[in-house]
């Protein structure tokens, strides 16, 4: 895809999130249905790798997971927190959303960490309430900022440990949300990244330090010029 069509991607879910929180509610079912045409999304050992040579230098990395619609489907735009904040775009992953994989099992490597990742029942549980209570998440999003891109420690897919062609797999999750505690709904929606998966297995830890952007809180919306630019231009 050329640069062109990811901004448009992205600035069409803008425009849809845009039109629900101003009061077309129809438009909620369509969000839903989009977040929920897929399962998951794959990252290689070898893009990874490249985001490591990319974030080198930089204090803070991450990964920036935006949200595009092309062609009706729901799109993921990869980007390191390097490069976008640079406004390097050659950079740019895109990752169909899809309920298909191939089925992949590694040995176990896993090195403790701190914090430690969360485990594997923990994962299911928050795929399981995004499956369930994804309605009522979107209901509660008429009043919230409703996410453009999730922001992902690139240690998520670091620890993965896994190379070359090897991939990981990325998907939805609903994690309480400390700031919105108290509140009808106090959970948001994130990204788990697990080792490997297969229909009788699980790795038995898996990463979910993601944050939906915005609102952004320790970073500014310079640090995101591919959305900053994104809807910036109109064709």
């Amino acid at each position: 895809m050329t640069t062109e069509n990811i901004f448009a991607a992205i600035r069409k879910w803008k425009n849809l999130i845009d039109s629900y929180q101003n009061g077309i509610d129809a438009n909620g079912a369509e969000i839903l249905n989009y977040l929920n045409q897929g399962t998951h999304f794959s990252v290689s050992g070898e893009e990874i790798e490249q985001w490591k040579i990319n974030l080198a230098s930089e204090e803070l990395k991450t990964i920036h997971a935006y949200v595009g619609i092309h062609e009706n489907r729901l799109k993921f735009f990869l980007i390191d927190s390097r490069s976008d904040k640079d406004a390097d775009f050659n950079t740019i992953l895109t990752k169909e959303f899809s309920r298909e994989f191939t089925e992949e099992k590694m040995e176990s490597n896993d090195l403790e960490v701190t914090p430690p990742p969360i485990t594997a029942e923990s994962a299911i549980n928050r795929s399981f309430r995004w499956n369930m209570f994804g309605t009522a998440w979107m209901q509660a999003q008429k009043t919230a900022d409703l996410f453009q891109l999730i922001s992902i420690p690139f240690s998520d897919y670091e620890k993965m440990g896994i190379e070359g062609g090897q991939t990981c797999t990325s998907f939805f999750g609903l994690t309480d949300d400390l700031v919105k505690k108290g509140s009808d709904f106090s959970y948001h929606i994130e990204i788990i990244t697990v080792k490997s998966l297969a229909v009788n297995h699980m790795s038995e830890t898996a990463e979910n330090y993601s944050t939906p952007r915005p609102p952004f809180t320790i970073d500014t919306l310079n640090d995101y010029q591919l959305l900053k630019q994104s809807n910036s231009v109109f064709v």
